[in-house]
């Protein structure tokens, strides 16, 4: 869905042989929220303990949510309550279809002069709380190429504090956070409640088995893993016992 647009504006288009979006009509948007709910109602019905919807980085619900994508002249564009009133109905009739944990990742800020700010997306996620959202996952950019994103250890952090400091809601912080120690800080210090990995994890598929190493903590694996730990690791496991074979 992130190839479909709510503008008209040629200038939005991010690169060249890319198709102009189109400004999506009344009944493409019911119809959307309807394909949202079905698979709602599949992932409810098969068990998946948790959805994350995807509102950030230049798909279909950050397009509507920042005045840089959305220039729309009905209810659903210009002010801030006519960008956010579509992704809004959307979540309501999914938490209504789901029964699950039902959280939303949200680009904290466009990175551009007159984008969505920190302050818009902890006002959003509070109307968010209201409708059952159990957690928000706080990213940025994606919806422009003028983007200037200052990159950084933890550069997102401080937009997770925000929301969580604003909306109340557990947050979730994520971007260039790569050692155990530094993602326990975060936590320690509150500024966020969750951290998400995605790189260090493709690089390190056992990060979890480093992590749990580093802190002195304990994870769970499958008994055929319990003879691989090196010596100074021992413990990661817990108390667990293997045979002379």
């Amino acid at each position: 869905m992130g190839n479909i647009g709510t503008f008209s504006h040629s200038t939005i288009r991010r690169g060249d042989g890319e198709r102009l979006p189109h400004e999506l009509s009344k009944v493409e948007l019911k119809d959307l929220i309807d394909v949202f709910v079905t698979a709602a109602k599949r992932a409810d019905r098969i068990g998946l303990d948790g959805i994350e919807l995807h509102g950030a980085h230049g798909y279909l619900l950050h397009q509507f949510l920042s005045p840089i994508a959305n220039q729309r002249t009905d209810e659903y564009g210009g002010s801030f309550e006519n960008r956010i009133r579509f992704p809004l109905e959307l979540f309501a009739a999914v938490r209504a279809a789901y029964q699950g944990v039902l959280g939303i990742r949200i680009s904290a800020s466009d990175w551009v002069e007159g984008g969505w700010i920190p302050e818009e997306t902890a006002n959003f996620a509070k109307q968010l709380k209201s409708l059952g959202c159990d957690f928000v996952h706080i990213s940025s950019g994606g919806i422009s190429p003028k983007q200037k994103i200052a990159l950084g250890p933890n550069y997102q952090v401080p937009f997770a504090k925000i929301v969580k400091e604003q909306s109340g809601l557990p947050t979730m912080t994520v971007g260039l956070i790569t050692d155990p120690h530094q993602a326990e800080e975060i936590l320690q210090k509150g500024d966020a409640d969750l951290i998400a990995l995605a790189r260090a994890f493709l690089y390190k598929p056992r990060w979890g088995w480093e992590a749990a190493a580093a802190l002195n903590a304990t994870v769970n694996a499958n008994e055929r893993y319990w003879r691989c730990l090196p010596r100074e690791a021992q413990s990661v496991f817990g108390s667990v016992k293997v045979g002379q074979r």
